[in-house]
């Protein structure tokens, strides 16, 4: 379902940090490093590189609450399935006769069979090849041949009743899916929880209109790192100058404020990153939104833990979804959009351009992640030090990941 807006109860745990202003203007929040001694990190450096700990991360960040599962615009048209991994568990997005996108755990009611291991167009009906049971789209049980055992015969309608497709609580927001694997989809309200968490960031983008929001391009990045790492680094403005001179000056590059929303949405925003970094196209995209003149040089960069990685501009909107596959292994699923009214092709070259840059931007990771994957390895890697002005946003992160996967 499509996550609906509105009042919403504010997280009580949470405070927001107190912050403190560089002598060049820029916010730093205080934060986990804060009184930290040196060379005593807040992960172990085994998180990023054992099998059993990734599996645990699974089941206790993954498999515990609200994730980014994927995309509406992978099942746009009714009848399309897609076939996706959410904490170890096998699901399927699906869109229904009625246009609402579903999301089912991916095992038939008889033995369990996976329904699909590939993205598949049907005409009503989700077929198990094992013995022929088939799902309505919206899940229901529609038939069960030779159910007794006889030809023409078929469960009562007490039995099928019990056997459709078991949902998973699920809700759409900003063209990005989300689900909860922990979450009663019985439940009158389930995306509440959803709705509590974003409320905060729904608010700061309230100019923003993501029904408009129209897909300009997409691209997968499979990469040889810790999901962890991906976070991290994305999170990290720090490395900008260095690792990606195309931004523009250090100056501008480095002009960044630290943001905690919430604790499971933390970042930081660029206030003049628009006008300070080197311009992505020449010719100007529309706004998304009615942007009022004050938001139209920022941009703003958050996780939405644990996997959504979201960067706003007045103009365009970018995502990083990730499915963590192993370890060492992170599969990135990037999509750009732009404002539906640059859907036509007088816009095409501005949105080919747009998407040639941030795919470059993210490409130059790709090394710097493999190293620090590499990096793990060493009994170094668990005596890091993560520098207070700099990194509290990414210590945010590494504490909720600590907290809920029980590593402190």
């Amino acid at each position: 379902m499509t996550l609906r807006t509105g009042p919403s109860a504010v997280q009580p745990s949470f405070t927001p940090p107190a912050e403190t202003v560089t002598g060049a203007g820029n916010v730093v929040v205080a934060g986990p490093l804060d009184g930290r001694p040196i060379g005593r990190s807040l992960i172990p450096a085994r998180a990023y590189t054992g099998q059993a700990e990734f599996d645990h991360e699974q089941r206790a960040v993954f498999a515990s609450g609200w994730v980014w599962a994927g995309y509406a615009h992978w099942v746009a048209q009714p009848g399309d399935v897609r076939p996706l991994t959410v904490g170890g568990s096998p699901l399927l997005l699906v869109r229904g006769d009625d246009h609402v996108l579903r999301v089912f755990h991916n095992a038939c009611r008889h033995r369990g069979m996976a329904l699909t291991e590939e993205p598949i167009q049907v005409t009503q009906r989700i077929q198990c090849a094992y013995h022929c049971w088939s799902y309505h789209l919206d899940g229901s049980l529609a038939v069960a041949p030779y159910f007794k055992r006889e030809r023409r015969t078929h469960p009562d309608q007490d039995v099928r009743d019990q056997l459709g497709l078991l949902p998973v609580a699920s809700a759409v927001w900003a063209g990005m899916v989300f689900v909860n694997l922990a979450a009663d989809p019985a439940d009158g309200d389930p995306e509440s929880g959803l709705r509590e968490l974003l409320a905060p960031l729904q608010q700061r983008w309230g100019h923003i209109d993501f029904e408009r929001l129209h897909l300009a391009q997409e691209r997968d990045f499979d990469i040889d790192a810790n999901w962890k790492l991906v976070v991290e680094n994305f999170l990290d403005f720090y490395h900008l100058p260095f690792i990606h001179p195309q931004v523009g000056s250090v100056a501008a590059s480095l002009d960044v404020d630290d943001v905690i929303v919430e604790r499971d949405i933390v970042g930081g925003c660029y206030p003049r990153g628009a006008a300070g970094k080197a311009a992505k196209t020449e010719q100007q995209l529309p706004w998304l939104g009615d942007v009022p003149a004050a938001k139209l040089e920022s941009q703003d960069i958050f996780c939405v833990f644990p996997n959504a990685l979201l960067f706003l501009e007045a103009d365009w909107f970018q995502v990083i979804g990730f499915d963590p596959i192993a370890p060492d292994r992170t599969v990135e699923h990037m999509a750009v959009f732009v404002d539906r009214a640059a859907a036509g092709e007088d816009y095409g070259p501005a949105r080919k351009r747009l998407c040639e840059v941030l795919y470059e931007v993210n490409e130059q990771d790709l090394p710097i992640l493999h190293k620090l994957q590499t990096g793990r390895r060493s009994p170094a890697a668990d005596r890091t030090y993560l520098v207070p002005q700099w990194d509290q946003v990414t210590a945010y992160f590494q504490e909720r990941v600590a907290d809920k996967a029980g590593y402190r």
